[in-house]
């Protein structure tokens, strides 16, 4: 498993989506939530959001979360490199930023919500009103899968009101060696009303060294000794 797995992703995302943008102008809404913090939210959204733009999208990432890691990450980018999704902080706005991210849709092919990790937060039914696609990451461990449950629980109450909005659930920061994550993997796969995406993410240092200076994986070298063979 690699740690590139996000692209594919994207790429299966934007592939889902162009069917309708010769039709539809608006752009489409993901929505990456989950109650529990530590599951990687921001690090799905960023890498969302700078793959679908790497990729020539036009794509924003809303940052709902007040202590603004989403918003940090792409300020560390240098002035040559930016990263290559816009990033807003809409996080005062609370339930009300459906009407704020309605603002941007005829500007951008994607907005990306990253939505903070609290559980009486409103950010996440507020977005999920307007919302296309919504990705719930889930690591593969006991309480994260008990965790996962609410969330699935309260994207379900959105399609009531949402009734076009797909629900997805993706393993993120994955040890594949380690049995009982593989058994977690299992339990999401087994579960028919939400889906599991086959894509995964697995755990690697990379996304936790393009945060410093803002950028997705794609952007942070070679190990050296990668780089000496090529030499």
């Amino acid at each position: 498993m690699r740690h590139l797995d996000l692209a594919k992703v994207a790429f299966k995302i934007n592939c889902a989506f162009s069917a309708e943008s010769e039709v539809l102008v608006a752009a489409k809404i993901i929505t990456v939530f989950n109650q529990k913090g530590g599951c990687g939210k921001t690090t799905v959204s960023m890498h969302l959001a700078g793959t679908l733009g790497l990729r020539g999208a036009r794509s924003m990432l809303v940052d709902m979360d007040e202590q603004g890691t989403a918003t940090r990450w792409a300020a560390q980018a240098s002035d040559e490199r930016p990263f290559p999704a816009s990033v807003i902080g809409l996080a005062p706005s609370g339930g009300a930023m459906h009407r704020e991210v309605r603002k941007f849709v005829q500007d951008y092919d994607y907005i990306v919500v990253d939505c903070p990790p609290a559980v009486h937060s409103a950010a996440p039914s507020s977005a999920l009103l307007i919302s296309d696609l919504a990705i719930i990451p889930v690591v593969p461990s006991p309480p994260d899968l008990w965790a996962a449950v609410a969330a699935k629980t309260l994207a379900q109450h959105a399609q009531v009101q949402n009734e076009t909005l797909l629900i997805r659930v993706m393993a993120n920061m994955v040890q594949r060696r380690v049995s009982i994550a593989r058994q977690a993997i299992e339990i999401l796969g087994d579960d028919g009303e939400v889906p599991l995406l086959n894509s995964m993410i697995g755990s690697r240092s990379a996304f936790r060294e393009c945060q410093a200076i803002g950028c997705t994986v794609h952007g942070v070298a070679a190990p050296a000794r990668r780089c000496r063979r090529s030499t």
